[in-house]
């Protein structure tokens, strides 16, 4: 959140100094019915609701997997848009050690005592994982590209981050910035598919 928040900033500057919001109507992305599936597998399985729907838990780190990947693939399908390969490689790097952590996100242990709930900790203390995370430990594969890093104490949103999520904020933003401060009929062309 705190991160789509920079990107906003990024936009609203780009505006003030005489971007136009107009020019995003003319970006193509290709198939980006990718992204509303991804998101749409993420909402069910980063919350209670899918216990709502009778998902068993050990299904809901392959659908979040599953959805990280749908959205890797959109970006590999769109990458002749500026931006686009900072954030494919943030993407990556996520997905690296998600998919090498058997499907979950690890998170520094100590983070946990600052984040979670008192019954997401009571699961992190038995071993188990708390929705897409599980802690940080010996055993934890790639390590320093998990959710180590800490946010300063007065922002009260995305307490945590991994490299992974710098890397796609950082593209976003020159995303954002670069279309909105696009002289008009000047962009990449792509047939609009999917």
């Amino acid at each position: 959140m705190a991160f789509s928040i920079i990107i906003l900033i990024f936009a609203a500057i780009a505006l003030i100094t005489g971007g136009r919001i107009d020019n995003l109507k003319n970006i193509r992305f290709r198939y980006s019915w990718l992204v509303l599936a991804a998101v749409a597998i993420k909402l069910v399985t980063n919350s209670s609701f899918r216990h709502t729907l009778g998902i068993p838990d050990p299904l809901a780190p392959k659908l979040y997997m599953a959805s990280l990947a749908l959205v890797a693939l959109f970006v590999v399908l769109n990458l002749q848009l500026r931006g686009l390969a900072l954030i494919g490689l943030g993407l990556i790097s996520n997905l690296l050690v998600i998919y090498a952590n058997s499907g979950y996100m690890p998170l520094k242990r100590e983070y946990f005592e600052i984040i979670a709930s008192p019954e997401e900790l009571e699961l992190i203390n038995q071993g188990l994982p708390a929705y897409n995370y599980i802690a940080t430990g010996p055993d934890t594969m790639f390590y320093y590209l998990s959710d180590i890093f800490l946010m300063p104490h007065w922002i009260f949103i995305t307490r945590v981050f991994s490299i992974g999520d710098v890397l796609i904020t950082i593209g976003g933003c020159l995303f954002v910035w670069s279309y909105l401060k696009k002289p008009a009929g000047n962009y990449e062309e792509s047939a609009p598919t999917g």
